[in-house]
Protein backbone atom coordinates (compact mmCIF):
# COMPACT_ATOMS: atom_id res chain seq x y z
CA UNK A 1 0.00 0.00 0.00
CA UNK A 2 1.59 3.16 1.37
CA UNK A 3 5.04 3.00 2.50
CA UNK A 4 3.93 5.38 5.95
CA UNK A 5 6.34 3.49 8.26
CA UNK A 6 7.72 4.80 11.79
CA UNK A 7 11.27 3.25 12.40
CA UNK A 8 13.09 3.37 15.77
CA UNK A 9 16.40 2.33 16.98
CA UNK A 10 17.86 1.75 20.65
CA UNK A 11 20.78 0.09 21.38
CA UNK A 12 21.33 -2.69 24.33
CA UNK A 13 23.88 -2.17 26.45
CA UNK A 14 24.26 -5.79 27.95
CA UNK A 15 25.02 -8.49 25.22
CA UNK A 16 21.78 -10.14 25.39
CA UNK A 17 20.72 -13.07 23.06
CA UNK A 18 18.43 -13.27 20.28
CA UNK A 19 16.65 -15.24 22.75
CA UNK A 20 16.54 -13.24 25.56
CA UNK A 21 15.34 -10.41 23.04
CA UNK A 22 12.53 -12.43 21.52
CA UNK A 23 11.31 -13.09 25.07
CA UNK A 24 10.78 -9.78 25.93
CA UNK A 25 9.37 -8.63 22.50
CA UNK A 26 6.90 -11.65 23.09
CA UNK A 27 5.94 -10.51 26.36
CA UNK A 28 5.22 -6.66 25.04
CA UNK A 29 3.04 -7.91 22.16
CA UNK A 30 1.29 -10.33 24.29
CA UNK A 31 0.79 -7.70 27.17
CA UNK A 32 -0.50 -5.30 24.14
CA UNK A 33 -2.93 -7.60 23.07
CA UNK A 34 -1.62 -8.04 19.67
CA UNK A 35 -3.48 -11.49 18.06
CA UNK A 36 -0.29 -13.11 15.95
CA UNK A 37 3.61 -13.59 16.81
CA UNK A 38 5.32 -14.31 13.75
CA UNK A 39 9.29 -14.98 13.99
CA UNK A 40 10.74 -15.02 10.56
CA UNK A 41 14.71 -14.73 10.32
CA UNK A 42 15.54 -12.63 13.27
CA UNK A 43 12.84 -10.67 13.00
CA UNK A 44 9.72 -10.84 15.33
CA UNK A 45 6.17 -9.45 14.01
CA UNK A 46 3.17 -8.75 15.93
CA UNK A 47 -0.05 -8.03 14.18
CA UNK A 48 -3.61 -7.23 14.65
CA UNK A 49 -6.39 -8.57 12.58
CA UNK A 50 -8.42 -5.94 11.10
CA UNK A 51 -11.72 -6.32 13.23
CA UNK A 52 -10.84 -7.85 16.57
CA UNK A 53 -13.64 -8.48 18.76
CA UNK A 54 -12.31 -8.35 23.10
CA UNK A 55 -15.49 -8.66 25.68
CA UNK A 56 -12.32 -8.56 28.06
CA UNK A 57 -11.84 -4.96 27.40
CA UNK A 58 -14.05 -2.00 28.02
CA UNK A 59 -14.24 -1.72 24.26
CA UNK A 60 -15.32 -5.00 22.37
CA UNK A 61 -14.62 -4.00 19.02
CA UNK A 62 -11.43 -2.98 18.09
CA UNK A 63 -10.56 -1.66 14.33
CA UNK A 64 -6.85 -1.16 14.47
CA UNK A 65 -5.12 -3.46 12.05
CA UNK A 66 -1.03 -3.00 12.79
CA UNK A 67 2.03 -4.78 11.90
CA UNK A 68 5.15 -4.44 13.93
CA UNK A 69 8.56 -5.82 13.46
CA UNK A 70 11.41 -5.62 15.66
CA UNK A 71 14.82 -6.73 14.28
CA UNK A 72 17.73 -7.47 16.29
CA UNK A 73 21.44 -7.91 15.68
CA UNK A 74 23.42 -9.43 18.43
CA UNK A 75 26.89 -8.19 16.48
CA UNK A 76 25.85 -4.45 17.00
CA UNK A 77 22.89 -4.73 19.56
CA UNK A 78 21.24 -2.78 18.17
CA UNK A 79 17.10 -3.02 18.48
CA UNK A 80 14.99 -1.95 15.44
CA UNK A 81 11.23 -1.41 15.75
CA UNK A 82 9.03 -0.91 12.69
CA UNK A 83 5.65 -0.15 12.45
CA UNK A 84 3.10 0.69 9.99
CA UNK A 85 1.69 4.27 10.31
CA UNK A 86 -1.11 4.41 7.50
CA UNK A 87 -3.69 3.39 9.62
CA UNK A 88 -3.33 5.22 12.49
CA UNK A 89 -3.31 8.33 10.15
CA UNK A 90 -5.84 7.12 7.91
CA UNK A 91 -8.08 6.61 11.24
CA UNK A 92 -7.00 10.29 12.90
CA UNK A 93 -8.30 11.71 9.32
CA UNK A 94 -11.68 9.80 9.55
CA UNK A 95 -11.95 10.73 13.05
CA UNK A 96 -10.90 14.84 12.26
CA UNK A 97 -13.62 14.50 8.97
CA UNK A 98 -16.64 13.14 11.13
CA UNK A 99 -15.39 15.86 13.75
CA UNK A 100 -15.94 18.42 10.90
CA UNK A 101 -18.91 17.49 9.49
CA UNK A 102 -20.67 17.25 13.07
CA UNK A 103 -19.24 20.84 13.87
CA UNK A 104 -20.60 21.87 10.30
CA UNK A 105 -23.91 21.39 11.39
CA UNK A 106 -23.64 22.33 15.10
CA UNK A 107 -21.36 25.93 14.43
CA UNK A 108 -21.87 26.40 10.54
CA UNK A 109 -18.45 28.29 10.88
CA UNK A 110 -15.76 27.13 8.71
CA UNK A 111 -12.82 28.41 9.99
CA UNK A 112 -13.65 26.97 13.95
CA UNK A 113 -14.30 23.70 12.03
CA UNK A 114 -10.85 23.41 10.30
CA UNK A 115 -9.05 25.02 13.34
CA UNK A 116 -10.59 22.34 15.87
CA UNK A 117 -10.35 19.05 13.17
CA UNK A 118 -6.85 20.01 12.74
CA UNK A 119 -5.99 20.26 16.29
CA UNK A 120 -7.21 16.49 16.58
CA UNK A 121 -5.72 15.42 13.41
CA UNK A 122 -2.59 16.75 14.61
CA UNK A 123 -3.48 15.32 18.53
CA UNK A 124 -4.60 11.68 17.00
CA UNK A 125 -0.81 11.94 14.84
CA UNK A 126 1.08 12.83 18.27
CA UNK A 127 -0.58 10.29 20.50
CA UNK A 128 0.31 7.35 18.24
CA UNK A 129 3.80 8.94 17.48
CA UNK A 130 4.07 8.68 21.46
CA UNK A 131 2.64 4.94 21.71
CA UNK A 132 5.28 3.85 19.64
CA UNK A 133 8.04 5.67 21.04
CA UNK A 134 6.97 4.53 24.46
CA UNK A 135 6.41 0.48 23.60
CA UNK A 136 10.32 0.64 22.06
CA UNK A 137 11.26 2.49 25.27
CA UNK A 138 9.63 0.26 27.39
CA UNK A 139 11.21 -3.31 25.89
CA UNK A 140 14.49 -1.47 25.25
CA UNK A 141 14.45 -0.50 29.22
CA UNK A 142 13.99 -3.94 30.54
CA UNK A 143 16.66 -5.71 28.22
CA UNK A 144 19.57 -3.10 29.50
CA UNK A 145 17.80 -3.71 33.11
CA UNK A 146 17.17 0.04 33.93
Amino acid sequence: MFPFTYTFEREIKDSKTFKNVTDEVRYSIIERGLTDIILADGTIIGENKMFKLDFANKSPLVFSPCKEYFCYNENTRILIYKTNAFYSILFSLIYSAVLFLILHFILNHLTTEIIIASLLFTAGIIIHYSHYISVINKVSKNLNGN
